[in-house]
């Protein structure tokens, strides 16, 4: 069996280097493409497993990205509403008031009366106003609250010819008329229709606190999952950066160990070119004199 020489060893060695340097140079490849992109995962080689976390992880963050924007916008349609039911609200007190000044007929004169009449015709008209201009991103928010809509009441009366009792239903707009005819009846209606604008803005405001609550929720899980995202995709410069500079140093390493051993084996190849001439050249010295012989 033939002996390993040293030239044998030295082209394994060599033949080591080259594969060594290769890999010195795709790893700097790699940490370049890293730094220059900020990203860890630039192709699904680069990370198999860590590329279908990061998937379900965007796919999360964008959803609850969504859900945030949706309460958002629920949020803004639901202050704008309350907004507008604030000033229903203060017209509400000052009909209720004015319901209970005239309840007093003996303490208003005739004038005081009618102009409180009048200025509840100018509250019912202020009520449909802003009932039908109250909008966010064109889309009514006060359905179901102009004023022959906020409140009516049966009212019970007998039929001055057949005795038979009639009833008659009054809505809002009938307050005004019935500040001289039916103090009280005027009264309650201006109490229902403040209720139902108090009861909306009740329920307006238990909703804006539980969007309020879940958005922080939402808000929390999202910065986790971004942060999870984050540690997944996102490139670590300065981890980056040492071993881009451990293989640029190890390229450079291994590139000298290259050039040094084929200067090795270049050396071993001419000893071995020259010791095969002179055993040729001294072969062809003595045939010659084996002839003679």
């Amino acid at each position: 069996m033939p002996s390993l020489g040293p030239s044998t060893f030295n082209l394994a060695s060599l033949s080591f280097g080259i594969s060594k340097l290769n890999q010195h140079r795709a790893d700097i490849n790699q940490s370049l493409e890293r730094l220059a992109s900020g990203k860890k995962i630039n192709r699904a080689s680069d990370d198999p497993s860590g590329l279908v976390a990061s998937t379900k992880l965007q796919a999360s963050e964008r959803s609850l990205q969504k859900r945030l924007t949706s309460f958002e916008h629920e949020s803004a349609s639901l202050g704008a509403q309350e907004g507008a039911l604030s000033v229903l609200a203060d017209l509400m007190i000052d009909l209720d008031a004015l319901t209970v000044a005239n309840a007093n007929t003996g303490a208003l004169s005739q004038e005081e009366r009618d102009a409180n009449t009048d200025q509840a015709q100018s509250i019912i008209a202020a009520i449909d106003q802003i009932q039908s201009t109250a909008t966010f991103k064109g889309v009514d928010i006060l359905t179901g609250f102009r004023a022959a809509e906020l409140a009516s009441i049966t009212i019970e009366s007998t039929d001055p010819e057949t005795g038979e009792p009639t009833f008659e239903t009054k809505t809002l707009v009938d307050l005004p008329e019935l500040l001289e005819s039916d103090p009280e009846a005027a009264q309650e209606l201006a109490q229902l229709a403040a209720s139902k604008v108090n009861n909306r803005r009740g329920a307006v405001g238990n909703r804006l606190n539980a969007i309020d609550s879940q958005s922080r929720a939402l808000q929390a899980e999202l910065e986790g999952t971004t942060d999870a995202l984050s540690q997944i995709l996102d490139t670590d410069y300065a981890v980056e950066t040492a071993k881009l500079v451990r293989s640029q140093i190890l390229e450079q390493a291994t590139t000298q160990t290259i050039l040094t051993q084929r200067q090795q084996i270049e050396s071993m190849l001419g000893l071995l070119t020259t010791s095969t001439t002179n055993t040729s050249n001294a072969i062809s010295a003595q045939a010659p004199t084996s002839q003679r012989i």
